[in-house]
């Protein structure tokens, strides 16, 4: 055996601890699949019934893997609605009626973008993300306009949700604003789909740089005022929500004078049978060979430990040490990535990380 599978690996940047969020849900290995039942089925669940539902974990460990998994499903029956994490200022976290256009416009622009693909093209990337194979090449870039939004994945549908939004006066207030967004949703749900809101990067509106607003109060208006204005929409609510906000007494008081969250769902931790899965899956995917023919078992054991310790549970960061470590192999001409190899990486990334 030569090292040839490492290089291959290598040149297809198998272990990105950040792959595009389309690319999201080949690799993703369901938690339902391994006995933890009721987690990606409990999200989808959550969609159909037009529940507020937080997604607890801490960063990294697969929040938005796991959503993109459960919702972005091209042959299933939610219409996820991500909700876009770009905006100017802190008035969208503390303005209910601002966060009320942020979510017309986010709409609006995925709609529209979708609305330019054409039907072979369209067809050409539902076929790629129905097989949960990461896209090929053509399909990825054209999956940048559909950004893995499946129910605009029709022209018709996109035009009707563009035409009923695209002309909404913003600066009316907030109420009359959401009920245009529900007239948007509700021809979203007569075509057969479960509208769901989704934000996936909570931390994008409770954590501004340059802004003049203490953590807290940003934690209190997102998780009170605003999503507590969602409930008004004929939608369910979905949102990533970091271990640490649990601790904060924002969240705390947000939660019970507003109700916006009914429920707490909790990423698994990801044992040493999952990561190990994980790790085959983004080998499979990318040369058809198997775990053991890329990483030795100490070094697997090593990164199960890492993952379990000083990563604590960040999986982009194990990922991470793993392409480091691939690094490493590939430099020395091995055939399998050895502990030594995870050590020296962990050396690299995580001990430089410490000095600075």
């Amino acid at each position: 055996m030569s090292n040839q599978i490492l290089n291959t690996l290598f040149d297809a940047h198998a272990f990105d601890g950040s792959p595009l969020h389309v690319d999201m849900p080949a690799y993703h290995i369901p938690f339902d699949d391994r006995g933890r039942t009721g987690v990606e089925s409990g999200v989808v669940r959550a969609a159909h019934s037009s529940e507020r539902l937080g997604v607890q974990g801490p960063i990294g460990c697969g929040k938005t893997s796991l959503l993109r998994y459960a919702l972005d499903n091209p042959d299933g029956t939610v219409a996820p609605i991500w909700l876009s994490v770009a905006f100017d200022d802190d008035e969208v976290v503390l303005n209910v009626r601002r966060f009320a256009a942020h979510l017309v416009q986010s709409i609006v622009r995925d709609a529209q973008r979708a609305g330019t693909l054409t039907e072979r093209e369209r067809n050409a990337i539902l076929t790629a993300a129905a097989a949960r194979r990461p896209l090929p090449g053509t399909e990825r870039r054209l999956a940048a306009k559909l950004a893995a939004k499946f129910w605009v994945a029709s022209g018709e549908l996109a035009g009707e949700v563009t035409s009923t939004l695209a002309g909404v006066d913003l600066q009316r207030p907030a109420r009359e604003v959401l009920e245009s967004v529900n007239h948007a949703l509700e021809t979203i749900s007569a075509a057969g789909r479960h509208p769901v809101i989704v934000v996936d990067d909570s931390d994008s509106f409770t954590r501004r740089q340059g802004s003049d607003k203490t953590r807290e109060q940003l934690v209190g208006s997102f998780f009170g005022s605003v999503l507590r204005a969602l409930t008004e929409l004929h939608a369910g609510v979905i949102v990533a929500v970091h271990d640490e906000y649990l601790e904060m007494e924002s969240l705390t008081r947000a939660r019970q004078e507003h109700g916006a969250l009914e429920r707490l769902l909790e990423v698994p931790p990801i044992v040493s049978g999952q990561l190990e899965r994980i790790l085959n899956r983004r080998i499979n995917l990318a040369t058809d060979a198997q775990c053991d023919e890329a990483l030795a078992g100490d070094a697997v054991a090593a990164l199960v430990e890492l993952n379990r310790g000083r990563a604590g549970r960040n999986l982009r960061t194990t990922l991470g040490i793993t392409h480091a470590a691939l690094v490493c192999a590939v430099d020395r001409g091995a055939e399998l990535i050895e502990a030594t190899d995870i050590a020296r990486a962990v050396m690299q990334q995580l001990d430089t990380e410490s000095a600075s």
